[in-house]
C-alpha cells in the first residue's frame, strides 16, 4: 500500500508543527510511521528545511510539496506524482487511523479517481482518503486556477463519495477521523482511553 502522509501544515492555530504533537507520550509522526511501517510510506513537507527534520526525526523517506505555499492539493499532487499509482492520502494530525479501515479505503478505490470518505451531512474527509494517479491533470489545473478547495477538482473526477457509515464494520467509534488543530481538541484526546498498538 501507497501511504503519504501530508506533514506541510504550519499548525498555526495548535502553534507547533502537528508532526510532533504527543499522544501518550508518543509524537504523531511516530505513531503513523509505526502503524505503516510494512507500506511504501513517505511523508510530504512543505519545503526542504522541514524535510530534513523529519527524516532526522522519523527515519522514514521524505518529499516536498511541488507547489510551494499552497494547500493540501500541493500534498497530494506531490505523493501522486512520486507514486505514481493509487495513494492512500493521510494527514498527520490524524494519529488514531485503523489500519484495517485505511486498507479497505485503498482497495475500495480501485477503478475510481479517488474515494472519499463523507459523512450524512455532505462533509468530506479528502485527507484520509485515496487517490488515482489519473486525478493528477484535474488537480494541476485546479492549482493552476488558483483553487485550494481539495474537493473542488473531485467533482470532475470519478469519485466514490463512500458513506462513513459503512466504515465502522472497521472503525466502530470512527475515531480514525479525529484530527487535532487547536490546544483544546489536544486536550479532548489525551482524555481518550486508546490503545496505539491495536490500532
Amino acid at each position: 500500500m501507497n501511504v503519504a502522509i501530508l506533514a506541510g501544515g504550519r499548525g498555526k492555530r495548535i502553534g507547533m508543527d502537528k508532526g510532533f504533537l504527543r499522544f501518550k507520550g508518543r509524537l504523531f509522526g511516530e505513531i503513523l510511521v509505526e502503524r505503516f511501517r510494512d507500506c511504501n510510506t513517505v511523508f510530504v513537507c512543505r519545503d526542504e528545511e522541514q524535510a530534513k527534520i523529519y527524516e532526522r526525526t522519523f527515519k522514514c523517506t521524505v518529499i516536498t510539496d511541488v507547489v510551494r505555499n499552497y494547500s493540501p492539493l500541493a500534498g497530494i499532487l506531490s505523493a501522486l506524482e512520486y507514486f505514481e499509482d493509487y495513494t492512500l492520502i493521510l494527514a498527520v494530525d490524524m494519529p488514531f487511523v485503523k489500519r484495517r479501515l485505511a486498507e479497505f479505503i485503498y482497495e475500495r478505490a480501485r477503478g475510481y479517481d479517488a474515494l472519499i470518505p463523507t459523512w450524512s451531512d455532505g462533509k468530506k474527509e479528502p485527507l484520509l482518503a485515496c487517490y488515482s494517479p489519473n486525478a493528477i491533470p484535474e488537480i494541476r489545473r485546479s492549482i493552476e486556477r488558483g483553487i485550494k478547495r481539495v474537493v473542488k477538482p473531485l467533482e470532475k473526477l470519478k469519485t466514490l463519495f463512500y458513506p462513513i457509515e459503512l466504515l465502522r464494520i472497521y472503525d466502530e467509534n470512527l475515531i480514525s477521523f479525529t484530527n487535532v488543530n487547536t490546544p483544546k481538541d489536544l486536550e479532548m484526546i489525551e482524555c481518550l482511553s486508546i490503545d496505539l498498538e491495536g490500532l
